[in-house]
């Protein structure tokens, strides 16, 4: 029997296509049925149980132990697995009657996530099994447990974002004009380090810098100079399509406790356009991949041209989808399963 794998109410299913919502599509791609609880913040879908394909279903509006007991009564004999991102969920899948427990640990529990700690270590140790999408987080998970810690980073939807290999044009400013565009696509969040940013544009005249993303724990964006353009969030259906005007992708995040332990999902996705990257020495890339800055670069740094490294940056991408990501997960899902 194929597990049905439920995530707890934490995120909008449509507000950003994060880890949990790409782990479950992929998962449902493989035959595992997949509830997300969606908060379903604008109500762009009707409350209750929805399908969006044969195997991934929202709940929307509805809580944890209202689709475990959906999935029990559904999906007889199946095994129930809880898959969390956030420590606090701990509490509630505690109490709820199901075979299996995944902590996902995706952040440090630091700055931004700091709120996380007081549950963090509860999650590790009780959690059946611990993933962790970067070096220092499973290394701050063995620092709790004796138990494995799986290292399982983020992925791409490679057949998504490969429809950035090729352009496709863009008939509003700035993107019908003659200047080259370093592009940001992600959430707008404290953790972007808008000094650098605002010095790269303020010392690279002779590009455009556009940023789509929602406002997350802000209400604006601090720019200083007139060629850099804020896009706002836009469908995930037409973030390739964006992407494809970029001659330069842009990961420009502070260098905090929080942020060594990231591993942005944007790198993959980038990698799969093909397109160069310019990113901060975060300690979860892999540098050899991207052009490191720092403020002290400029003035006098010129983005680079790196047409050669094109096709190892897609073959990048497609080796670490989301998919294979899924494949091991679900590996180690049955062998816990079975020993257990």
């Amino acid at each position: 029997m194929q597990p049905v794998i439920i995530y707890p109410p934490t995120i909008d299913w449509d507000y950003l296509h994060q880890r949990p919502q790409q782990l479950l599509k992929a998962l449902a791609g493989l035959g595992c049925i997949g509830i997300f609880c969606n908060v379903n913040l604008h109500k762009r879908h009707p409350d209750g149980m929805i399908k969006l394909t044969e195997n991934l279903l929202l709940a929307n509006g509805q809580g944890f132990n209202t689709a475990v007991e959906w999935a029990r009564a559904s999906y007889p004999c199946h095994p129930l697995i809880a898959y969390f991102t956030y420590p606090a969920h701990i509490r509630q899948i505690q109490s709820a009657r199901i075979d299996l427990s995944i902590f996902d640990s995706v952040d440090e529990p630091a700055d931004e996530f700091a709120n996380w700690l007081p549950d963090y270590a509860k999650a590790v140790q009780q959690a059946n099994v611990v993933t962790a999408t970067a070096c220092s987080l499973v290394n701050r998970a063995r620092s709790i447990v004796k138990k494995e810690i799986h290292f399982l980073p983020n992925g791409c939807d490679y057949d998504h974002f490969k429809l950035a290999q090729t352009r496709h044009p863009i008939n509003w400013p700035p993107f019908n004009g003659n200047k080259p565009i370093i592009g940001y696509i992600g959430a707008i969040a404290p953790w972007l380090d808008m000094k650098l940013v605002n010095s790269m544009a303020r010392c690279l005249p002779d590009y455009e810098f556009v940023f789509i993303g929602s406002l997350l724990c802000q209400r604006s964006i601090a720019f200083t100079n007139g060629n850099m353009h804020y896009l706002h969030h836009q469908d995930y259906s037409h973030l390739p399509r964006y992407l494809s005007n970029f001659s330069h992708c842009l990961i420009p995040f502070k260098i905090t406790e929080m942020t060594r332990g990231v591993n942005p999902v944007k790198f993959w996705e980038y990698l799969a356009s093909g397109i160069p990257i310019l990113s901060t020495p975060l300690p979860g890339l892999s540098h050899e991949c991207v052009t490191i800055i720092t403020e002290d670069l400029f003035p006098g740094f010129s983005p680079p041209i790196d047409k050669q490294g094109r096709a190892a940056r897609i073959q990048l991408a497609r080796e670490n989808s989301w998919t294979d990501r899924a494949h091991k997960l679900l590996k180690i899902i049955c062998s816990e399963l079975e020993c257990g």
